[in-house]
């Protein structure tokens, strides 16, 4: 069986090699001292400085890059119906660096959405889902879901015609849901509108419950470990100084596309008009909207997120056993593919209309 972070003939190397690291310098290390920087010298098998595991610590970077840009983007930003796409058009136009740091958001935004994919995908490749790491799965898994309500709302913000239409499928799919589906309807709070009600959602409680899974599913990583059969002869800072460069040179590529490539900003939503397709992670959705009509938008994610969040329950057998059930495998490739499929087939479908069927 694989050996927790706190066996001592792992430890015990990594503990000798690095006791310098418990006496500080006269100089560098007395703020490490006071931050308890020591802490994080635990031992990590040599994996994890491999890209494929960095993929979550990436993603983990790009959410740091979207803080830093909202944060600059909300202090012009007007959550009303009236003056939301005239504050995007300020930002764009008049506030200084305003368009390509709106850029930046748009291009991290893209990168976190395909690094926690491709983690996940990687993730249940390795079969770290297994016991005793269900919980950790579960984290992952639920902060895929906040990270597309967040995509989701930061599109509804922008007040342009891909917005408007976008909170109104929202609104429709609600009504289809019923009675839970309640909060994102207009009449569940009529002292405000529902655009400002899902920005406060996508700058604080959306945010907030990130954080928490996040909080959560580092604790568990660091107390549980990865899932890796090697001797833990590294240490986590050395990983995360690895990190950081390679996050840095993701923020460098990211700052030269948005400074390239711009996202553009349509025209004040008109009600009762279909013309556009959605952000490119939500062309699933779409194609199974235009196969299946409005209820597609509901049972699509519910087959994604639903075998996601049940693959730790179907898939019962230890690491130890082997391999996983072939029929997990079999359905897990099934559900890539049809959602591959469903991704290229909404790039070039053709427009069409979703509302009111």
């Amino acid at each position: 069986m694989e050996r927790g972070l706190n066996d001592r003939t792992d430890a015990a190397p990594i503990a000798e090699k690095h006791t310098h690291l418990d006496k500080p310098s006269k100089a560098g290390n007395v703020v490490t001292e006071r931050l308890a920087w020591n802490a994080l010298e635990y031992p990590v098998p040599p994996s994890a400085n491999r890209m494929p595991y960095m993929l979550g610590g990436i993603t983990f970077f790009g959410i740091l890059v979207l803080i830093l840009t909202g944060v600059f983007l909300d202090q012009f930003y007007n959550p009303s119906p009236l003056g939301a796409h005239e504050s995007l058009a300020y930002i764009m136009t008049r506030v200084q660096l305003g368009n390509w740091i709106r850029s930046v958001h748009y291009w991290a935004a893209s990168l976190v959405l395909v690094t926690i994919v491709l983690h996940l995908a990687y993730v249940f490749w390795r079969r770290s889902y297994c016991r005793p790491r269900e919980i950790t799965w579960w984290s992952g898994t639920a902060m895929l879901l906040v990270i597309f309500a967040l995509a989701f709302t930061g599109t509804v913000l922008r007040g342009d015609q891909e917005g408007g239409e976008a909170l109104a499928h929202a609104v429709a799919g609600a009504e289809l849901v019923g009675v839970p589906g309640v909060v994102m309807t207009p009449d569940f709070a009529p002292s405000t509108s529902l655009l400002a009600r899902l920005h406060n959602a996508h700058v604080s409680l959306l945010p907030l419950a990130l954080f928490g899974l996040i909080a959560l599913h580092f604790f568990l990583i660091r107390h549980l470990g990865i899932n890796s059969r090697e001797p833990k002869t590294h240490v986590f800072t050395m990983h995360l100084r690895r990190l950081t460069g390679l996050g840095l040179v993701f923020a460098a590529i990211i700052g030269m596309v948005a400074a390239l490539f711009p996202p553009g900003l349509g025209f004040p939503a008109v009600d009762g008009v279909e013309v556009t397709k959605p952000f490119w992670p939500f062309l699933w959705i779409y194609a199974a909207e235009n196969t299946l009509g409005m209820v597609g938008m509901l049972i699509a994610p519910a087959v994604i997120f639903g075998f996601l969040f049940m693959v730790p329950v179907i898939d019962r057998r230890p690491n130890e056993a082997g391999g996983r059930p072939r029929w997990v495998s079999a359905t897990a490739a099934a559900v890539a593919l049809l959602y591959l499929i469903a991704l290229v087939y909404g790039i070039f479908a053709p427009k069409m209309q979703h509302l009111g069927m």
